[in-house]
């Protein structure tokens, strides 16, 4: 808007020029066509100056033509202006040599004025007179002024939109900068908490651990010297004493059984289940040079049981398929539905020849428990303590381990009895 402003003022100026002219060559269409051409040029220097290095010899042709037509020189200023914009243009879409073409170009609009001022002194000195050049004692002067100024203000423009392009591009740069930082510092913060709840994991089941070992056996002792002094007081007959010993019994009990609970709370809360479930399905990463394991795992947290039941159904799933199948990958799935925890193992086969007549034979006979080896049992085991199923069988040309843990006993028992679902399940772990 600025620009077109200024093209708009400094053609108002030439036009205040044009009364200064022998009417002679105002009235003819010749000044009528260097208007329109003067407006063309400055149209095709706004259209092309952006894209092309050559736009400077549109203000070269103009004041060529002005050397043909002197009376066109009252529209130069406007020349000037775009050529003084296309030197600075140049410098960023073009070499050097195409921006001091454009400085060129402008200086060459005054080239025309002193052309017509030596025309007027050798024809003073000569008494020849041309219709076509006025008074050069009173239009040269402003001319020449009007044209310095078109190239100044041309100038200023250029160089003005260059500064607010640099200052856009400074500022473009400063919030990029500003974006990375804060992305960076989002990065570390997100490790810091990362860092910080693996060592508050880690501590819980640090403490859990040693409340498991240290008082859990204390315990342990008083219940079974108890147990030992109610039948001594029995033995002996001293009623009082059996019931004191009973009652020592069942609060020493009552405390085993708190004790378990917040140790399998603590564990429960120290469990990482995405970490535990990820390092169990890496566990075989490089092991085989071209063995590869995808894992695709949608269950955010499990209760420390599941976790530790599916962490070693995985590792086993997977040392199965090393063992007994030419299989490069296993995936390993995991998927949380609305009632149950599913887990599914797949190894794509093919397998071994060695173990190929004793997958066909227990494809055949799924009762037939002898063939199943101790790793598949294992799992049925543990995923049974739990209340959940387990399947494991051929599956197209390879072996399938499909496990399923419901939630319902989590669910009921997430007021904190946990605990008491794993200790009579498991009772190995307590």
């Amino acid at each position: 808007m600025r620009v077109a402003v200024e093209k708009v003022l400094l053609v108002f100026m030439s036009l205040t020029l044009m009364p200064m002219f022998p009417s002679s060559v105002i009235d003819d269409g010749t000044m009528t066509v260097g208007f329109l051409l003067a407006l063309i040029c400055s149209g095709l220097v706004e259209w092309c100056g952006g894209v092309s290095a050559h736009a400077w010899m549109i203000c070269v042709a103009y004041v060529f033509g002005v050397l043909a037509f002197p009376q066109w020189c009252v529209f130069l200023p406007l020349i000037a202006y775009d050529s003084a914009r296309l030197s600075w243009i140049s410098r960023r879409t073009a070499g050097p040599w195409e921006a001091r073409m454009g400085t060129v170009a402008g200086w060459l609009c005054l080239a025309p004025v002193f052309i017509w001022l030596a025309r007027y002194w050798y024809g003073t000195a000569y008494h020849i007179v041309d219709a076509a050049i006025p008074q050069a004692s009173a239009v040269m002067p402003l001319l020449a002024t009007v044209v310095l100024l078109g190239f100044a203000l041309g100038s200023v423009r250029a160089k003005s939109s260059s500064s607010r392009r640099a200052l856009r591009r400074v500022r473009d740069r400063a919030r990029e900068r500003s974006r990375h930082v804060r992305l960076r510092l989002s990065d570390v913060e997100e490790e810091r908490a990362r860092a910080v709840r693996m060592a508050t994991l880690g501590e819980r089941t640090r403490i859990a651990r040693e409340i498991h070992d240290n008082v859990g056996h204390v315990l342990t002792r008083a219940i079974m010297q108890s147990q030992a002094g109610k039948v001594v007081a029995d033995a002996m007959g001293n009623a009082a004493a059996a019931e004191g010993f009973t009652s020592l019994n069942a609060t020493l009990n009552d405390a085993m059984t708190l004790v378990r609970r917040s140790v399998h709370d603590l564990e429960d809360n120290g469990t990482d289940f995405a970490a535990q479930i990820a390092d169990a399905a890496g566990s075989f990463d490089g092991l085989s040079p071209d063995f590869a394991v995808t894992l695709t795992n949608d269950i955010t947290s499990a209760p420390a049981p599941v976790s530790r039941c599916f962490a070693t159904t995985i590792r086993e799933a997977l040392s199965n398929v090393i063992r007994h199948s030419h299989a490069r990958t296993a995936t390993v799935m995991l998927r949380d539905f609305p009632a149950i925890w599913q887990l599914v193992v797949l190894d794509p086969g093919p397998a071994r020849n060695d173990d190929s007549s004793s997958v066909s034979e227990t494809a055949m006979s799924d009762t037939d428990e002898g063939l199943r080896g101790m790793g598949l049992a294992d799992i049925e085991v543990r995923v049974r303590a739990l209340g959940g199923t387990s399947l494991c069988g051929p599956y197209r040309d390879g072996w399938r381990v499909f496990v399923s843990v419901p939630k319902a006993p989590w669910v009921r028992d997430s007021g904190g009895h946990e605990s008491d679902h794993e200790q009579t399940s498991s009772p190995k772990e307590t």
